[in-house]
Parts: C-alpha cells; structure tokens; sequence
C-alpha cells in the first residue's frame, strides 16, 4: 500500500476543494491519501443545499465571507483559520474509516484531548460536538473529510445563515454554543500547529511507510477550481422553479423544485442536507419523466428517504 501525506499550503476554499476533488479522481490502486488544509473565512455548504435559503448573502458579503459549495453532503459549515480540515482517500478495498478515526483520535489525546466518535460523522468531547464529517465514493473510491474546529469563531455560523435558518438550527448562538466546543476551551495548549503535527505522527504510526509529496496541479483542478466559484454551481439555476414541495422528514425540511412540461417531470432540483448523495440521485431519477403526480411524489419519498 502506498500511503501519501498532503500538506496543502493554501487557505483558499476553492482552491483547497478543487485540490482535493483531484486527488480523489486521480487516485491510483492502493494508494491512500492523507491530507491536512485550512480555508480562510468561508461558509461551505453541502451538495443539495439551497443558497438562497440557507446563507445570509449581504451578510457574508459585507464581511467578505466567501460562500463555497462542496462535492459532499450535509450542512453548512463555518471554516476560519480556527480550524483544521483532514481529508483520507483511498480506493475501495484499503477503505477503513476505523483505522482512520483511530488516527484522528490518537492524535487528539496526544493533545490531551479525549473524544469520541458519535455516529457515522461526529466527533464529540464532555457530549459536545468538534467535529463534523461527510464522504463521497463511487464503485471503486472512497473519500470522507472533516473539520477540527479548535479555535473557531462559533458566533459567526449563525450569523452567516438567513434568519429562517436560524430559528430552524436552534434558538440562537446559545442554542449552537452549548452543543459545541472549540479544543482549545478543553485544552488551552493546544493550537493548529500542535495537532496537525500529532496527526502526522499518528498517522505515520499508522501507515509506518508514509511519505509526504508535494502537490503537482492537474489540468482538471484548475477547470474545478473556475466551476466552483461559478454562479451556475453556487446559486443553480436562473429559471424558477413551476412546483416546489417541501417535506418535513425527520425534523429536517427536504425541498424539491419541480420543473414540468407537459405534466412531465423534466428537472428537479433537491435540497437537502442529507450526508447520503445516493438517495438524492435516487430520488432523482425515480422523479425525471414520470407524469407529475403528488401521491406518487410521496410515496417515492417514504420508500427512498424513510
């Protein structure tokens, strides 16, 4: 098995993401891939999420908070230099998020820190939440990714979401901040630099014949780096939508936009903060060219989403 280290230098989300993505696409047969970065202030949001619902765009603007859309699902997602993001990527076969949660949490309690995976994609310490994973994969890639949040400014998620999103997350800052935690409050000695060196070392007593390599660009992340910041990946499409729906699933709303003609479903847009991008593209095609039907639209939903 070849097991890479990438330290990524930049602190520009698309540039970070991009990078990534390539990474992921370009992997070889047993090869796994361990890669630390930071993004200055950005608010990053899952695949299906809708901007327009979610972000306080004068907001972030005013503070100039770039607004990021990910390859994964989820939530939204505050990133300041306050935070460390590690990325494992490996092909099917060397996949083991167990090993790889082993190493995050090694190096955590190097730092002092005792944690606790909650979960498919939390990492909690004392019950409160540091840590926030997503993943993506086909038939033959694996990739899941995560912050560190270790001295964050909590008090600016909230403020980047739109006022409806806001009541929806919880009842304010307070609400947000009791169920978080930066590392730093748990341990004062710990920063940036301290953990990313421990996950270094954790990950080497892992992976015993790691190397660290030195990014080489592809032509590819370029072009995903320009898709990233377009208008047509971060805000969708121009056109309104002729139905929208909106389900409450679980607590948790689920909005499709429905686009129809001749009462023939021929788009749809779905929104959501699911972690699980295969229930979206499901949902997607059980929906194209089927005749618009609400009972049908329901019923799709339970068998695929329940």
């Amino acid at each position: 098995m070849d097991a890479k280290i990438v330290v990524l230098n930049s602190t520009d989300p698309y540039t970070n993401i991009s990078r990534e993505y390539s990474y992921y696409n370009h992997l070889s047969e047993d090869e796994v891939i361990f890669l630390l970065w930071q993004n200055k202030p950005c608010v990053v949001m899952g695949r299906n999420q809708n901007i327009y619902k979610e972000l306080d765009l004068e907001y972030i603007k005013e503070q100039n908070i770039l607004p990021v859309r990910r390859f994964t699902g989820g939530g939204c997602v505050y990133h300041d230099l306050g935070n460390l993001n590690f990325t494992f990527i490996s092909d099917q076969k060397n996949k083991n998020v167990d090993k790889w949660m082993r190493i995050i949490l090694n190096a955590l309690k190097k730092e002092g820190v005792e944690a606790e995976l909650k979960g498919r994609n939390d990492l909690l310490s004392n019950g409160k939440k540091f840590s926030g994973m997503a993943w993506l994969e086909d038939e033959e890639k694996f990739l899941i990714h995560g912050t560190l949040m270790i001295d964050l400014d909590l008090s600016m998620l909230l403020k980047c979401l739109t006022p409806d999103m806001s009541k929806f997350v919880g009842k304010g800052i307070k609400s947000v901040q009791s169920r978080v935690v930066n590392l730093k409050e748990l341990v004062s000695s710990i920063s940036v630099e301290s953990l990313k060196n421990s996950l270094l070392i954790s990950f080497k007593n892992i992976y015993t014949n790691a190397r660290f390599i030195k990014h080489v660009v592809h032509s590819d992340e370029i072009h995903t780096c320009k898709m990233l910041k377009s208008h047509e990946w971060l805000f969708g499409k121009k056109e309104k939508a002729q139905i929208q729906r909106v389900f409450i699933i679980k607590g948790k709303p689920l909005t499709l936009d429905i686009y129809i003609n001749n009462d023939i479903i021929n788009n749809v847009d779905v929104f959501s903060d699911t972690l699980d991008l295969k229930k979206v593209e499901k949902l997607k095609v059980n929906l194209l060219g089927k005749i618009y039907k609400d009972l049908y639209i329901e019923n799709i939903i339970k068998s695929i989403w329940i």
